[in-house]
């Protein structure tokens, strides 16, 4: 409050104020505590609630702005669960950390396999942020529970600090836990995406929208802002919702969603303006952007699979076709399709042309078989071709006239079964009537109005504080209130005293008869002989008490239990028990018998003037609220005795806090419509205090069998056109039967069975879904006639009934009503098979056959359509059931919050309630959310129907050839056969109508994928190139013929290996277990080659870098020496060479000088001295020819 703290020593806040705990509200209220200077208030307090062992806190704050009016106001209330130790959670918990852990290291040997690549998948991101959620969730949750504990085992819940420090972090814990489990739904799309091409086609084509999404919500979003910032300016003074920018900016995006509420409570001038360009811009031509978006995006996916989808279907087919080889028969497909073609060639129906059978799509009647052809002056005609065109226009004319007579008498019969069916129901459920009566006695319920006591604070007195309606009913003490005071005013005030004084002096009712709205009169009864009458019967379930011990569950162990439930079994009072016992722990139904957290033998009994008018009847027993039993109250038809029965049921504790249900049941009768009326108020306690509440009016037409003579025109007039109506079920079951057994029994050609009696129903059902709403609607028909007969059995003793004791009327009564109600809902569905039939009376239409082929064509994209499209919002759901459920009524429940969510999508949606509740989570949950139902996915159904949609212009209506078959005996002077439709000449060339979006986005993708395949093969001025012969190129010798050889047997082996698997995966159940078992184990098995190939040759680098380079040095070393050894001997030699040169060219010159020597010997002596000339030259040639040789092995030598 907008106080100092308390001083404990002294008990005060101030020198004024005592500590609001310490003295009586009034003193409080005395002092100087409300200023005119207070700015702000906050009142807060806790309570616990032993039923679910909770405690709440529970604050209210009000601002006060400068103006002297609130500017906002916030009830918020806290809750936190104190039992939850329970070993089932426990293992829960531990198996989801260890599928997270699991996911977690799949996660990260993805990203080692993948990476880099994987970064690009979007699902990588995904499976990351559930991870963390899931993780931090857990994380929270461990970090939670020990506090919690000290909570429980410890004083300190007493201290409001302390629970919000839990809440705090049990806020945190809903935030985790949010996102977790919206992404790990959401990954259900994932495993989709691995299977099915169509959820990848979905994926694929938000993803490829999502940037041009962004970009176009960007630019938009400038201008948005400048609407935004008009709208709060203009609008500012005149309505709240524009009151500051944030208020401001959630209206218009409302209004961009279609919502007008936001600017319908106020009027200003520029209004209209601005609703006028705010709508064109952002609701028509925003849409229509993301939907051209859109729209790109799916036709442009849909292109680049559709080879997937083709081979998908091939794929599919052969499957079949082995399946049925493998097991030496045929398959179930094979033989429905078998007997389709057949019973199509029958009937003159082409069997390729049949696309969309399963919509019954009209398609033109076949070739005539053989010895069925009309002889005509045609025969004679040499040109084979226009004999063949004039017999099919003679065959078709005879189909068509016998179809066309089949089906105008097919559509009279069936014009009198819906006339006489609707005539039935009219006459017999008096729906008009009925809903006036209705009307009537909901106007009187909510027009109640009762005061509540509530207790003084100063003396402990009740005193009458606020008055009620029947909406405003919502606690226990509401509930006494109402039926105490409101009942009684219902029955004995809702028409005048003076009209029921008049009604009984001219004999409209009986005396002392008892009316609501003057006409609806109470039945009243006795109980046995000679007792008053009973005109109102209360029955009360209590629930079980048991003492206050901390838990909600047995098994929860002794030290997890909460301090302040401790209940002393020794009787002596223990200061830590806040409340000694705890009730029922969960919602205990008015009708249902047996609940465990029901008091099945409670004893209460009440008499009133020494007639017993309260007892307690067991379960599965009569005389109580739908048999299920519990306290039973009759009160008489007097006002005075009814006042005080009611006084005794209030003064002997007949409503008490264990009080689980009150049924008020009382039964009325309109003798201007003739109809009885049965009315239920049923108050179910909630285990929080919470009181849920419906009313039940239920009326029924009588048929008055005990005055049969006089009402015997009624009589027939309300059961003849169910006769009819039967009637011509029969007819139709008798036609659906003979189609059947023709179906069944047809033979073949080898004039053997087509198959066996199932296969046969299966095959009839499957090729027109027309049948199976015929044998839908002839079902419910026989359903509902026998529940009309076994009615009217029970309306024949309804006057032996009403002379029995008023408990068994009731019953009866109740009973009666629910057969009706039941009734109804039978009828109401088979209404809508009925005029759904008709469609295939329209079937044969070109135009209508257009759009159930659209459909037809459309099934497979629209069927996993929807299958995404719930995923989404089953994950969105969860999302908000977890984040918005514990403070949020209409999300505090997963049936709530999927309907919630529902209609969202139909446009019922507001943002201040969740904001109230969670404003973050609100943020995050709802612009998103409807961004993505309301842009992306309605526009990418609106694409779908647009690519398939069939855009050929249907021939024109004939309708003479129509009207021929029904007119053409009445009225002969007409030509029935003229028929000016010329045919169009097939090789013609067909003119093109306008493109669809569809085929442009078609043209787009192709002129794209030329760019991209062939945009670097040609250059400017240049062709196309071509391919040349390796023989053109050079002359291939032994070595390039032994290459073309080596790559040949490596083509060769390769083909072979891929032929093998292709092999293995026809005979294989399912692509899945062949990519597991046999693709993944051949590239395991050639991965582990090639590492190993690739770890030999790292061994040998590593060998050749360490040993073989070692080596090379050490020889090079030597080499080194050796040549420098070799030079120093060549060095050598080349010395000893030029000596030997120099000597030789000493001798040479000596050798010269002696031939030429003048010095002589005489005569005698000159043969000798040539000789030895001669011998001399001999040695000097010798030693010059050893020194050259000694100089050329030297040389040689270095």
């Amino acid at each position: 409050m907008n106080a100092s703290q308390p001083d404990k020593t002294y008990g005060v806040c101030d020198d004024r104020l005592k500590r609001s705990g310490t003295v009586p509200l009034e003193e409080f209220l005395s002092y100087p505590f409300f200023t005119s200077t207070m700015g702000s208030i906050a009142v807060e307090f806790q309570t616990y609630n032993s039923n679910y062992q909770s405690i709440s806190r529970v604050s209210s704050t009000f601002d006060f702005s400068g103006a002297g009016i609130i500017s906002s106001k916030v009830a918020k209330s806290e809750t936190v669960l104190l039992d939850i130790s329970h070993e089932y959670l426990r293992f829960f918990e531990v198996l989801y950390l260890l599928l997270t852990c699991c996911y977690f290291f799949e996660l990260v040997y993805r990203i080692w396999r993948g990476f880099p690549g994987y970064f690009k998948n979007l699902w990588c991101y995904v499976n990351t942020c559930s991870i963390i959620g899931s993780l931090a969730s857990l994380s929270i949750w461990y970090s939670y529970m020990p506090k919690l504990h000290g909570y429980l085992t410890e004083p300190a819940f007493q201290d409001p600090a302390e629970f919000k420090e839990r809440f705090d972090v049990f806020g945190l814990y809903i935030v985790a836990s949010s996102f977790a489990t919206f992404t790990i739904y959401l990954r259900l799309l994932q495993f989709l995406a691995a299977t099915k091409s169509r959820v990848v086609l979905l994926l694929k084509t938000i993803s490829f929208s999502a940037g041009n999404m962004i970009l176009y919500v960007s630019y938009i979003g400038i201008i948005f802002m400048g609407f935004t910032t008009f709208a709060m300016t203009h609008f500012s003074n005149k309505s709240i919702n524009f009151v500051d920018p944030w208020r401001a900016f959630v209206s218009c995006f409302s209004l961009f969603l279609g919502k007008l509420d936001v600017v319908a409570d106020f009027d200003a001038p520029l209004k209209v303006p601005f609703m006028m360009t705010f709508l064109f811009f952002f609701f028509f031509m925003s849409v229509q952007m993301f939907n051209a978006i859109i729209n790109y995006a799916y036709n442009r996916v849909s292109e680049d699979m559709q080879a997937v989808f083709e081979r998908e279907a091939n794929e599919q087919q052969r499957k079949e076709l082995d399946r049925a080889m493998h097991s030496g028969g045929k398959s179930w497909y094979q033989q429905l399709m078998e007997a389709v073609n057949r019973t199509q060639k029958k009937n003159g129906k082409s069997s390729d042309a049949d696309v969309g059978e399963g919509f019954g799509v009209g398609v033109e009647d076949a070739e005539p078989e053989k010895g069925e052809e009309e002889a005509s002056p045609w025969d004679m005609e040499q040109d084979p071709k226009v004999r063949k065109k004039v017999q099919e226009y003679l065959h078709r004319e005879g189909n068509a006239t016998k179809s066309a007579k089949d089906v105008a008498g097919t559509v009279m019969m069936y014009l009198v079964y819906v006339g006489c069916y609707i005539w039935f129901l009219y006459v017999n459920m008096l729906v008009e009537y009925k809903g006036d009566i209705k009307t009537a006695f909901f106007n009187e319920i909510y027009a109640r109005e009762v005061a509540v006591p509530r207790v003084s604070l100063q003396d402990g007195s009740t005193y009458e504080l606020d008055r009620i309606n029947w909406h405003g009913v919502k606690t226990l003490s509401e509930t006494v209130a109402w039926i105490s005071e409101g009942v009684p005013m219902l029955i004995f005030n809702s028409s005048s005293y003076a009209n029921m004084q008049l009604a009984e002096a001219e004999g409209f009712i009986s005396p002392g008869q008892i009316c609501i709205k003057n006409w609806n009169c109470l039945i009243s009864g006795q109980i046995s002989a000679g007792g008053s009458p009973k005109l109102v019967r209360i029955t009360q379930k209590r629930g079980k008490t048991i003492p206050n011990n901390g838990a909600s569950y047995a098994t929860t162990p002794e030290n997890d239990r909460f301090i302040g439930g401790y209940w002393n079994d020794t009787g002596v009072a223990n200061s830590r028990v806040l409340v000694n016992v705890s009730g029922f722990s969960e919602k205990i139904g008015a009708g249902s018998a047996g609940s465990p957290a029901e008091n099945t033998n409670p004893v209460f009994n009440l008499t009133y003037e020494g007639a017993q008018f309260c007892s307690s009847i067991s379960k599965n027993t009569a005389e109580s609220y739908e048999r299920s039993g519990g306290i039973v109250c009759l009160l008489d038809r007097n006002l005075t005795a009814f006042n005080d029965q009611m006084a005794l049921m209030l003064a002997n504790d007949f409503f008490t806090s264990s009080s689980a249900t009150f049924a008020v049941e009382m039964v009325s009768h309109n003798s201007n419509a003739d109809l009885l009326t049965y009315l239920s108020l049923v108050f179910e306690m909630q285990p929080s205090g919470r009181v849920e509440k419906s009313a039940t009016v239920s009326s029924l037409a009588l048929f008055n069998f005990d005055i049969g003579v006089d009402n015997l025109g009624v009589i027939v007039g309300r059961i003849f056109p169910g006769l009819v109506y039967n009637i011509m079920v029969f007819i139709f079951t008798v036609m659906l039967y003979r189609e059947l057994k023709l179906e069944t029994t047809k033979m073949d050609k080898g004039r053997k069975p087509s198959g066996t009696f199932f296969q046969g129903i299966f095959s009839f059902f499957a090729r027109d879904i027309f049948r199976i709403f015929d044998a839908m609607s002839t079902l419910l028909s026989l359903a509902s006639t026998s529940m009309f007969i076994v009615w009217l059995a029970k309306d024949s003793s309804l006057d032996k009934v009403m002379l029995g004791d008023f408990n068994s009327f009731l019953d009866y009564t109740s009973e009666l009503t629910g057969q009706e109600r039941l009734y109804n809902r039978l009828s109401a569905l088979n209404l809508l098979l009925i005029f759904v039939r008709p469609l295939r009376f329209m079937r044969d239409n070109p135009r209508m056959a257009r759009l159930n082929q659209t459909l037809w064509q459309a099934q497979t994209d629209i069927t996993w359509f929807i299958v995404v499209l719930f995923v989404v919002l089953i994950a969105s759901m969860l999302f908000a059931y977890v984040s918005f459920g514990p403070n949020f009524p209409a999300c505090s429940t997963i049936p709530l919050t999927f309907n919630y969510c529902f209609f969202y999508i139909l446009g019922h949606f507001d943002f201040w309630p969740l904001y109230d509740a969670n404003p973050v989570m609100a943020v995050v949950f709802f612009f998103p959310y409807l961004l993505l139902f309301y842009c992306v996915f309605t526009n990418i159904f609106f694409a779908m129907v647009d690519r398939f949609f069939i855009s050929e212009d249907p021939p024109p209506v004939n309708l003479k050839r129509k009207l021929k078959p029904i007119f053409s005996k009445v009225c002969r002077c007409i030509q029935w056969e003229d028929d000016f439709v010329m045919e169009e000449d097939p090789n013609a060339e067909k003119k093109l109508g306008p493109k669809s979006r569809a085929a442009r986005v078609e043209e787009t993708a192709k002129i794209i994928r030329d760019v991209y395949y062939h945009g670097g093969e040609v250059e400017i001025g240049q062709g196309q190139k071509k391919s040349k012969l390796l023989s053109e190129i050079c002359d291939p010798d032994e070595r390039l013929a032994n290459v073309m050889r080596w790559s040949r047997d490596e083509a060769k082996s390769i083909v072979l290996a891929f032929r093998n698997m292709l092999a293995k995966k026809q005979e294989s159940q399912s692509d899945d277990s062949f990519i597991k078992n046999e693709v993944m184990a051949k590239v395991g098995g050639e991965e582990r080659k090639m590492r190993h190939d690739m770890e030999e040759a790292f061994r040998q680098m590593r060998y050749a870098t360490e040993v073989h380079e070692v080596m090379a040095a050490r020889d090079q070393n030597t080499l080194a020496r050796y040549i420098l050894l070799l030079e120093a001997k060549i060095k050598t030699k080349m010395v000893e060479k030029h000596s030997l040169l120099m000597e030789v060219h000493h001798l040479r010159g000596e050798s010269d000088n002696m031939r030429f020597s003048k010095a002589g010997a005489n005569a005698a002596d000159l043969p000798e001295d040539e000789e030895e000339s001669e011998e001399s030259e001999q040695e000097a040639a010798a030693a010059v020819a050893v020194a050259e040789e000694d100089a050329g092995d030297a040389f040689g030598e270095s």
